[in-house]
């Protein structure tokens, strides 16, 4: 599929031509030396076929990255949506940090499905964290980058609350009965759990029809694998499935994917910094920047978050790889993430089935300025970072 992405990409690159490519890049098309462009392919695939361009008008060079959708898909993501946050809501973050920053929209093409943009020569926060490293090169400041991290998608949510309000319990319901949640409960043998849990949340949504919790945009992919590290400055990416929606969507997917982690990379990352301690330094960044506080109910809709974040990722894994990596992930990676999940789907079922009646009623009762927290207690952020 990834052979087949790519020829496509560099189809609709070729019926555009190499003057516009050019212009787009604010090179010299006209240049006797003669133009040159090169397309390289992304190692990662994705929904849509993506790639870098290398353009020369036979003196100046640069790179543009594009990203094309095909005429036959019906997915969700869309690249008019990702231009329309580029242009209009990812600046509004910059504007108050210039370290949170996303790439620059150069050119949209709508009859040929082509978004042009700037390309980010960096690593991903993944690499960074996770990634097993044989050549040492200059470490970065975790602690910082993980607080960028937060800080953007705090921005992210403050800035674009919307005064429009929508019960989330009907959003979990919807998540959770979709076919990749319950999907990964049936994988793990784990329905008796997951009927119990739907239960649950029915007779919270029955009980609370009018519970409320205002709107805001949503990434709808945030993980370490979108956020690049270039220069002084991190770069979020990948905003075809942003959306209006509920803030738990982004917070609750940035954490399962710590706990999703392949062993070898869990490994990896604890050596660098504990991953509770990274979760906590995420978190804090997180809610210093949004400004929002976790009553007791939206600490409780965390707990059905986590499980179908959980499910998400797993959803994604198993489709993520191939050839040798697929085998590792399905013979070694599927046994860990078994017992992580069925671990998590105890620890959440046990603590709802706790829940208060007027949870979702009441959200005075806590003290204001209790935050979620982590599923396990972390160590001490400030001494662990120090460590």
């Amino acid at each position: 599929m990834q052979r087949a992405n790519n020829l496509y990409l560099i189809c609709v690159l070729s019926q555009l031509g190499t003057e516009p490519l050019l212009t787009a890049a604010g090179l010299r098309s006209s240049l006797p030396t003669g133009s040159k462009v090169y397309v390289r392919a992304l190692n990662e695939p994705g929904v849509h076929p993506a790639g870098v361009v290398h353009l020369s008008d036979g003196e100046l060079t640069t790179s543009l990255f594009a990203k094309v959708q095909k005429a036959d898909y019906t997915g969700v993501q869309n690249l008019e949506r990702e231009l329309h946050f580029l242009s209009n809501v990812a600046p509004m973050i910059t504007a108050e940090n210039p370290m949170l920053r996303s790439p620059l929209p150069i050119a949209y093409y709508p009859e040929n499905r082509l978004l042009l943009m700037e390309f980010v020569p960096g690593d991903s926060l993944k690499h960074h964290l996770f990634d097993v490293i044989f050549n040492p090169t200059p470490r970065r400041n975790l602690a910082e980058l993980l607080q960028c991290a937060g800080q953007w998608l705090g921005s992210l949510h403050r800035l674009t609350r919307k005064s429009a309000v929508a019960n989330p319990l009907h959003w979990l319901l919807e998540e959770f009965e979709s076919e990749r949640t319950s999907e990964a409960f049936r994988l793990f043998s784990l329905q008796s759990s997951y009927n119990e849990l739907r239960r649950i949340l029915m007779q919270c949504l029955t009980a609370n029809p009018t519970f409320q919790r205002n709107l805001c945009d949503v990434h709808g992919e945030f993980t370490p694998i979108h956020v690049m590290v270039a220069g002084d400055a991190i770069y979020v990416v990948d905003f075809g499935n942003s959306r209006e929606g509920f803030a738990y969507e982004d917070v609750g997917l940035f954490e399962s994917f710590y706990d999703c982690l392949l062993p070898w990379r869990a490994v990896a990352g604890s050596y660098r910094m504990k991953l509770q301690t990274q979760k906590r330094l995420f978190l804090r960044a997180y809610f210093h920047e949004s400004a929002a506080t976790y009553w007791p109910a939206d600490k409780a809709i965390m707990r059905w978050v986590r499980l179908i974040s959980f499910a998400r990722m797993l959803n994604g894994g198993q489709r993520r790889y191939s050839g040798w990596s697929k085998w590792a992930y399905s013979r070694i990676a599927l046994s860990a993430l078994r017992n992580k999940f069925a671990r998590l789907c105890n620890a959440e079922l046990n603590a709802l089935k706790q829940l208060r009646p007027d949870t979702f009623a009441d959200d005075t009762y806590s003290e204001q300025s209790a935050i979620y927290e982590p599923l396990v207690n972390p160590e001490n952020v400030e001494s662990s970072a120090n460590a």
